[in-house]
């Protein structure tokens, strides 16, 4: 089991500071040591319940998780149990409404990349081996260690990242409760509220496409780093 190195937690502490539970707000994980809990019936065995399950799927690395509060991680609790509540078991698909809030993945650092290669061949021509040079394509993948790169040049990025994304997903929430409620008491009286409404998705709508042009800059920090070797260890 790997471990965020102490240096480097505390300096995600420091710059990020800590929820009202005292707790960070960042947080660096080996990705497979975090789980979540899950219900539901599992074909495999047939059991009916609620298990422990990875919280970071795919490859193994280092992942930023940023916390947050039970309005952004969960909603409310009644469209909690409303949106995660199977319908043939009864149980919540998600495990129990995050009340203290939880945490998310805000950063994989992993890097992809596709590289072209040159290949000898050689074939028989008659009598004669001749040899001929190809280019083939190859994928290559880079996992960031903790690194003064990553606190330098993204972290600030992910805080950034972090705000837009968190006002976007509370005007989404409220929108959705708003248009919920007033679903079936549509009328005229409700014109103004319309308009206000819309006017808040507009604004979701400019905050959202800030947030891709700083997620743009975070894959392009991360294609760098990949280049000139800053913290990245390359694995076949």
């Amino acid at each position: 089991m790997r471990e965020c190195p102490a240096w480097f937690q505390d300096e995600l502490t420091r710059i990020g500071g800590v929820n009202q539970y005292c707790e960070p707000v960042f947080r660096l994980v080996w990705s497979e040591n975090e789980q979540t809990t899950i219900g539901g019936q599992w074909a495999q065995n047939g059991y009916v319940g609620y298990k422990r399950a990875p919280l970071i799927p795919g490859e193994p690395c280092w992942t930023l998780l940023v916390w947050e509060p039970a309005e952004v991680a969960g909603g409310s609790y009644e469209t909690w149990q409303r949106d995660f509540r199977d319908e043939e078991t009864g149980l919540l698909v998600c495990g129990g409404f995050p009340k203290y809030g939880a945490y998310r993945v805000l950063q994989k650092f992993i890097h992809r990349e596709i590289v072209q290669q040159a290949k000898e061949r050689h074939f028989m021509d008659g009598p004669r081996i001749r040899t001929e040079v190809v280019q083939t394509q190859k994928l290559r993948t880079y996992r960031m260690e903790p690194c003064g790169f990553m606190l330098d040049v993204m972290l600030p990025m992910l805080m950034a990242w972090r705000r837009l994304s968190n006002a976007a997903k509370i005007a989404a929430l409220r929108q959705q409760e708003q248009m919920r409620k007033d679903e079936y008491t549509r009328s005229l009286k409700n014109l103004r509220e319309d308009v206000k409404l819309s006017r808040t998705m507009r604004g979701s709508q400019l905050v959202q496409r800030r947030a891709e042009v700083i997620e743009r800059g975070m894959r392009q920090a991360m294609a760098a780093a990949a280049q000139w070797g800053l913290g990245m260890a390359l694995t076949e």
